[in-house]
C-alpha cells in the first residue's frame, strides 16, 4: 500500500514538473517572438531640461544656507 502511494506521488510530481518546464519554456518563446516582431519603438534622446519649480527651490536652499552661520 505504501510503495503505491509512493508510485503515484512520484509520477504526480513528475507529470508536474514536466508540464511547468514545457509552460516556462513556451512562456519564453513566446515572449522572444513577440520581442521579435513587435520591439518598442526608440525615443529619441533629448536632453533633461530642470523645471523653473526646482530651479527655484535649489535657489532657496541655497540663500537659506549661506546664511546660516558655520
Amino acid at each position: 500500500m505504501l510503495e503505491k502511494g509512493l508510485f503515484l506521488m512520484v509520477i504526480g510530481m513528475g507529470i508536474t514538473f514536466l508540464f511547468l518546464g514545457i509552460l516556462i519554456i513556451s512562456i519564453i518563446g513566446a515572449s522572444k517572438l513577440v520581442w521579435r516582431f513587435f520591439p518598442e519603438p526608440e525615443e529619441p534622446v533629448t536632453p533633461s531640461r530642470v523645471s523653473t519649480a526646482d530651479t527655484e527651490i535649489s535657489i532657496a536652499i541655497a540663500a537659506v544656507t549661506a546664511r546660516l552661520p558655520k
